[in-house]
């Protein structure tokens, strides 16, 4: 692990917290350590995981420090990256829960769409802002939302990087629950150790992939095509 992500086992759940200080980019070395305690969370076994975000925010998305940098192969990667750590998310082989602890914005929403229950606060708003700052959402991106929120949520966030917050992000599809912002990693962590107790994981893998099929095959054609879809440089 690295300071910027903490991992905890207990009772056969693994929970992973970010925590760069800031918001949470989900840049090359925050990616790298979320795949890292993915790994030992494999390694150990855990019957079902926890990712959360620190106390400010779940995560603000991609470090846009990336793509202004100017180096096309670097932003590419990171793009790439982001979009293959959700496909691990959706396709993981255990339950995964989110607790979003604040905000989830732009990639954080997108990794949002991938987990299979999320918690949040009254204040964990999510918004794919991308149009709003002049940026096109990625193929890859557009799928994952496609996949969770409902038609008319998806057309309003994505062309209009439309704002969801409390029961209208249930809703939309972006959170499943909303408890007291100080029982949301606690509420996700009960949910994960109901679902680790309760749930037959062959089963749940199984069946989470049929469901998910057309969706992944979508999101993977986006990944595919990233290069083509964007000239970064």
């Amino acid at each position: 692990m690295t300071g910027i992500v903490s991992y905890e086992l207990a009772d056969s759940v693994a929970t992973i917290a970010l925590d760069d200080g800031k918001v949470n980019v989900l840049g090359p070395a925050m990616q790298s350590a979320i795949n890292e305690a993915l790994d030992r969370a494999e390694a150990d076994s855990a019957k079902a995981v926890v990712l959360a975000g620190n106390s400010r925010v779940f995560s603000g998305g991609f470090d846009l420090a990336v793509f202004q940098s100017g180096d096309p192969a670097a932003a590419l990667g990171m793009l790439s990256g982001g979009f293959e750590l959700s496909v691990r998310t959706l396709t993981f082989p255990v339950p995964v829960i989110i607790a979003a602890t604040g905000p989830a914005i732009a990639t954080g929403s997108f990794l949002l769409c991938s987990a299979d229950h999320r918690v949040g606060g009254p204040k964990s708003r999510c918004q794919a802002i991308e149009v709003a700052i002049g940026m096109t959402i990625p193929i890859s991106a557009i799928e994952m939302m496609r996949m969770r929120l409902t038609p008319a949520a998806f057309q309003r966030a994505t062309a209009l990087a439309s704002t969801y917050v409390g029961d209208e992000a249930i809703a939309a599809g972006w959170l499943d629950e909303i408890v007291d912002a100080d029982q949301v990693l606690s509420r996700a962590q009960q949910v994960a150790q109901e679902a680790a107790t309760t749930l037959n994981a062959g089963a749940h893998l199984a069946t989470k992939l049929k469901a998910r099929e057309s969706a992944l095959n979508a999101i993977r054609a986006g990944i595919d095509g990233l290069a083509q879809e964007f000239t970064l440089g």
